[in-house]
């Protein structure tokens, strides 16, 4: 509560909370209006954007999880 919704990574580095940005829309059918988790932010690239998305875990540790996600 005291970092207003923002992680400890995003206050620490002086970063924009990763949910204000524009987001990359997988979904082929979907559009400028179609609901997804608040607060809606308007979409980065064109629709139906295809991802890679590869996981990692630091040190070996699967509780901690890295997520790369990137375009292709």
């Amino acid at each position: 509560m005291t970092l207003q919704g923002r992680t400890p990574n995003e206050i620490y580095f002086n970063r924009s909370a990763a949910n204000t940005k524009p987001r990359i829309e997988t979904r082929p059918l979907a559009n400028a209006e179609t609901p997804g988790a608040s607060p809606r932010t308007s979409i980065a690239d064109k629709i139906d954007t295809k991802i890679r998305v590869r996981l990692e875990f630091l040190e070996g540790r699967k509780h901690l999880p890295i997520i790369h996600i990137s375009r292709i």
